[in-house]
């Protein structure tokens, strides 16, 4: 089967977000003797990112930085261009399936459908993108974009042939588009166990947190839509009983200026450490070296049905993650056995949970420990990729009866 994945993130290296879940679905493919053909931003050469994914071909596209402070701009003049770029490749390629991750990637074969009339369109949906516009601009242009975006994304979910989402809380969203239950299928996030896994931090630790009786680790693009500034106001709680305590903000993105502003004004300077922007091994390290990881977003619709990567990847390094109580979640987290959880937007609330993990070390090292089980269990990318080319697979041969 002749097979396009577009994504318009940076596929390789790897660069958060959806990647992990598009490459190693891309490897599965190609494992399962797909013609695989990839269209998507790379940061390093073409015959590079071919020899990485095992793809016959890829068509780079414009990229923009997640962690660009202006990207929300940047993706007005760039999204529209590799849209149009797509819709020549899919036309070239003339493929049997195509996987797009998101909805504005899925928008390029909707346009490409009199060119591509055989082609099967599945949409890996895994987020609402235009929920999110109203938390970088208040401004009028924002506003109208986030109208129009929402029209565009209702338009490519009930556009698409078919949908790959991440949880049963997602897919009761979709049910509210009108979308049919049997063209819908779920394939849960994952963490790549040969990246992520329980390492010695031993070093990290005594240069980043020196002195520390604990380390709370948040890792990630760290950006306003997720409301990161609770964590600087849960921590305000935390030190007064447990001052020794340390909290890793390993990552970069928008947000930080305004958490560093915070801790600060609060007088935390020396109780935080902003690591800026590490790759995914050093990512790893981090939080080897930590003994809680924080999952923050907030209480609205594009997060209810979502799951992070971040909770996959504290369970693979032995770490107790702490989650806010949404429902997509609450589909993967048990409570008190592989995490707690806290109210979305309650800093109060999420410093009780840490300040509770922190004096009750067994529990801390069970959910560990357990974390570490069911991702062997449940959890690896590998299985999951696997799945969904299955998935794919049935789809395309449903189709053919």
């Amino acid at each position: 089967m002749k097979i396009l994945v577009v994504i318009f993130e940076q596929l390789v290296p790897i660069s958060g977000g959806g990647t992990p879940r598009i490459s190693n679905i891309i490897k599965a493919f190609v494992k399962r003797n797909h013609q695989v053909h990839v269209a998507s931003s790379v940061g390093a050469g073409k015959e590079s990112a071919l020899r990485e994914l095992g793809c016959v071909d890829l068509l780079p596209l414009r990229g923009v930085s997640r962690l660009d402070r202006r990207k929300m701009l940047k993706y007005l003049c760039v999204h529209p261009l590799n849209i149009l770029r797509v819709m020549n490749y899919a036309r070239k390629v003339n493929p049997d399936l195509v996987v797009s991750h998101n909805s504005i990637a899925g928008f390029a074969p909707l346009l490409a459908k009199k060119f591509t009339k055989h082609c099967l369109r599945i949409l890996d949906l895994t987020d609402l993108l235009f929920e999110y516009l109203k938390d970088y601009d208040a401004g009028r242009s924002m506003r109208l974009l986030q109208i129009l975006g929402k029209k565009l994304e209702a338009k490519v979910i009930v556009g698409s042939d078919r949908i790959i989402t991440i949880s049963n809380s997602m897919k009761d969203i979709l049910l509210a588009y009108g979308i049919g239950p049997e063209k819908i299928e779920i394939v849960c996030d994952g963490v790549d166990t040969r990246t992520f896994g329980l390492t010695d931090g031993t070093e990290l630790r005594e240069k980043y947190g020196s002195g520390a009786e604990n380390i709370v680790v948040f890792q990630g693009v760290i950006d306003p839509q997720d409301h990161p500034e609770i964590i600087v106001d849960a921590a305000r709680i935390v030190v007064k009983s447990h001052p020794r305590t340390i909290f890793w903000i390993v990552g970069d993105g928008t947000a930080l200026p305004g958490l560093k502003k915070m801790a600060f004004a609060y007088g935390l300077t020396n109780n935080f450490y902003f690591s800026g922007w590490v790759n995914q091994e050093k990512v790893s390290q981090y939080i080897s070296a930590s003994d809680i990881g924080l999952v923050i977003l907030p209480d609205i619709l594009s997060a209810r049905g979502r799951l992070t990567l971040k909770e996959f990847e504290y369970w693979s390094c032995g770490v107790a993650p702490i989650v806010p109580r949404l429902p997509g979640l609450e589909e993967v987290v048990e409570e008190k056995k592989t995490g707690l959880f806290y109210q979305p937007d309650n800093y109060k609330d999420l410093a009780d949970k840490m300040i509770f993990l922190i004096e009750d070390e067994k529990m801390r090292k069970r959910i560990g420990k357990r974390g570490m089980e069911i991702v062997k269990e449940r959890f690896e990318w590998e299985k999951l990729a696997d799945r969904f080319a299955k998935i794919c697979e049935g789809f395309q041969s449903g189709r053919n009866l």
